[in-house]
């Protein structure tokens, strides 16, 4: 199976991600869909040739009426073709995104702690909130990190209906938008002016925090030819301040942004910054800031 929902984070872990969180054994799984344990498998990148999984424990099946595997099936489809019909999306997804305002406990540095309403509806308790078709009804997320992998997941499907609260809009593509590069003799690009989801992929090369601060360099930018070859002349590029950020969360991002750039290093794929914020419209133009720690997410993507 390619995801599972992790007990301690609160919220649906993906397959990938496996190579990225710290401490994985330490994490208890479970089947989304009927609640079964699942074990994390083949994530110790350095180690494992197979990409990361779950399973069940030998012998163990799960429960009657479950379909996680077939959602599985489903999933795979998406990143290739349009799964969106008549009937609407196959299988239920988060349609509102809703930020906790409460403080709350950070574990392992993720501050996502959903309560049980603002999770995915399970087999048992969302038996009477199916449609006639039997199709399990879309619900209320507070992971940020749920959203993007469903706009990266799902790439045909980005006009599905999204509520995100602070952002307007009223789908996927409507919430999301791609930082893009200058174009011919272009200075700079405005295309931050109002709060959404950006969104662009990150160049193998490390940016280096400096006092407090790290300055992302984003593959996208002012691209010129130099020497026959073309350069990102000026990158456009995300500041994030950690001065009032606890030390775990700090330490964690960080931890995160080395590990997904170096995992597409040499590859044909790619790695994402997401983050909810906007553009700096009056003193530089190819700075972004975003608003809030807990809405900052990297990905890995065949293409966005």
């Amino acid at each position: 199976m390619d995801e599972a929902r992790c007990k301690v984070l609160s919220r649906v872990v993906t397959s990938e991600e496996l190579y990225i969180i710290d401490n994985v054994k330490s994490l208890v799984f479970c089947c989304d869909e009927c609640g079964i344990e699942l074990l994390p498998c083949s994530f110790l990148k350095d180690v494992n040739l197979r990409k990361p999984y779950f399973k069940t424990r030998k012998g163990v099946h799960h429960k009657q009426g479950c379909d996680a595997e077939g959602e599985a099936k489903i999933r795979s489809k998406g990143a290739n073709t349009r799964l969106t019909s008549t009937e609407g999306f196959p299988v239920a997804y988060p349609n509102r995104f809703k930020l906790r305002k409460d403080d709350i406990a950070e574990s392992e540095g993720v501050t996502d702690t959903s309560s049980p309403d603002s999770q995915r509806p399970n087999s048992t308790r969302d038996k009477d909130k199916s449609g006639a078709n039997g199709r399990k009804s879309n619900y209320e997320t507070t992971s940020f990190s749920s959203i993007v992998n469903q706009y990266f997941d799902f790439p045909h499907d980005r006009d599905r209906a999204l509520s995100f609260e602070g952002i307007q809009g009223t789908t996927y593509a409507d919430i999301f938008r791609q930082i893009r590069s200058t174009r011919g003799k272009q200075k700079y690009l405005i295309q931050g002016d109002k709060q959404k989801i950006y969104y662009a992929s990150l160049p193998w090369k490390l940016s280096l925090e400096d006092n407090d601060r790290i300055l992302i360099n984003l593959s996208a930018g002012k691209w010129i030819i130099q020497e026959g070859k073309k350069v990102n002349e000026r990158p456009y590029y995300l500041e994030v301040n950690f001065s009032n950020w606890p030390q775990r969360s700090k330490s964690k991002f960080l931890n995160d942004y080395k590990k997904t750039t170096e995992l597409v290093r040499g590859t044909n794929r790619k790695a994402a910054i997401a983050f909810v914020g906007g553009q700096d419209t009056k003193d530089d133009y190819f700075r972004f800031t975003s608003i809030d720690r807990r809405l900052i997410a990297f990905k890995i993507f065949n293409d966005a």
